[in-house]
């Protein structure tokens, strides 16, 4: 066998075990913050729970990339930005007046966001790839959450659809308030309160 075709066999071989070879690549995707979604649901609960509202609250100002290298999603990496002074009320149903109350004890006293003015989000490892079409698969993503100045190690399922152009990314997870430091909203002597969990809702479109 002559030389460059006994490279040629090592550099085959190296790809299909999932070996990094010099030659790698990675594509580099950028959320597209216009085009893309984060909003937050935050239940009620207490004894006068029935006199309150359920929350939806929208992130408006977030960055982003997602790395993926040549070999696959599987050692893919996301890493994200949000200004969480950005985040507003969504509620339909309050007054206004209700919701500027909303929004100043979201900020002041929940999240104290001149204090902790960002929310960040690195990924660590993508775990349970499974490919259910063609461009299309479903992994739990696992990263650390920088929230009110404390940072957790959380768990996210995701969809994908990838192609060489746009990624987009959908999923939802469940935090505990209480894991980062942050008094769950209470009022009328606890009688009017949000639940300790809430829903963090996603919908990504990131493009090369």
């Amino acid at each position: 066998m002559k030389p460059n075709f006994i490279l040629m066999f090592l550099l085959i071989a190296l790809s299909l075990i999932g070996w990094p070879v010099a030659t790698q690549k990675s594509r580099t995707y950028t959320i597209v913050a216009s085009e893309s979604s984060f909003w937050v649901f935050v239940p009620k609960t207490g004894l006068l729970s029935g006199l309150a509202h359920d929350h939806e609250i929208g992130v408006k100002s977030f960055t982003g990339k997602i790395v993926v290298p040549e070999a696959g999603a599987s050692s893919g990496s996301l890493e994200l930005d949000v200004d969480a002074t950005s985040l507003a009320v969504l509620d339909k149903k309050p007054s206004e007046d209700d919701k500027k109350k909303i929004y100043n004890s979201m900020h002041n006293e929940v999240l104290e966001s001149a204090r902790h003015p960002k929310i960040t989000f690195k990924s660590a490892s993508v775990s349970d790839l499974k490919q259910t079409g063609g461009e299309a698969y479903n992994f739990t993503l696992n990263g650390d959450l920088t929230l009110h100045g404390v940072t957790k190690r959380i768990v996210v399922p995701v969809s994908l659809t990838i192609n060489a152009k746009e990624l987009r990314a959908i999923g939802k997870y469940t935090l505990r308030q209480t894991d980062y430091g942050i008094k769950p909203y209470s009022a009328a002597g606890g009688t009017i309160k949000v639940k300790n969990e809430i829903t963090v809702n996603f919908n990504i479109v990131a493009r090369t």
